[in-house]
């Protein structure tokens, strides 16, 4: 197997490591794991895992001894099969008032269920992309299964992989008007922030920024 074969281990250490790490001390860590695993292995169905968990073990324990004691980020999975732009906001939100410390990403959903004006209109308001940072579930990839996901609707089925998952009963906006949007986006807020909270990741509420700015 070549190096290029793991190209999506190489994302996924990048997508955790990357804002501590430099690329070239992640990619010297990978190519010499890769390089080590690939001489000896005679079944290759699971060698890609084995490698994502050596290589990260290794990237740890250097920004340790570097110094540097900060954890990798989360991954959060939002999920709203009913309205998939509450998901595009929480994702949203998640990652403005953490300062990208965790990656947030949603759901895919059907197609009919990606777009809701009013709450496209609060984000820009906020500032915040209301572009969707989608994650495939169909990946089949352990690696890339989300630490946490949040699902939105209280009777959402709990079918999508995560190490662990929450369940928020979040109203649906259908018939709401623009000021009711923008009181939903601020507790949608105040639930990103609980969740942040409870994952020990610092964050810096919207209306402290826009004080700071």
């Amino acid at each position: 197997m070549t190096v290029n074969a793991f190209r999506s281990v190489r994302h996924d250490l990048y997508t955790r490591f990357g804002h501590r790490a430099d690329s070239t001390i992640i990619d010297t860590i990978l190519d010499e794991v890769i390089t080590e695993h690939t001489a000896a292995a005679r079944v290759t169905d699971f060698l890609s895992i084995f490698i994502y968990r050596e290589a990260a073990e290794k990237i740890q324990d250097h920004l340790w001894t570097h110094g540097n004691t900060g954890t990798p980020r989360q991954r959060v999975l939002f999920v709203s099969r009913t309205n998939a732009a509450r998901a595009v906001l929480a994702a949203a939100l998640a990652r403005r008032i953490s300062d990208n410390a965790v990656v947030a990403t949603v759901a895919r959903t059907h197609p009919e269920n990606r777009r809701d004006a009013l709450i496209e209109w609060v984000m820009d308001e906020r500032g915040l992309r209301a572009e969707p940072v989608s994650y495939a579930a169909d990946t089949g990839r352990t690696v890339a299964a989300a630490d946490i996901v949040v699902y939105l609707d209280d009777k959402e089925p709990h079918d999508l992989p995560g190490r662990s998952f929450v369940q928020w009963d979040v109203p649906a906006t259908d018939g709401m008007n623009v000021e009711q949007i923008r009181r939903f986006a601020q507790d949608m807020e105040g639930r990103v922030a609980g969740l942040l909270t409870d994952l020990d990741i610092p964050f810096v509420p919207q209306s402290a920024q826009r004080l700071a700015a």
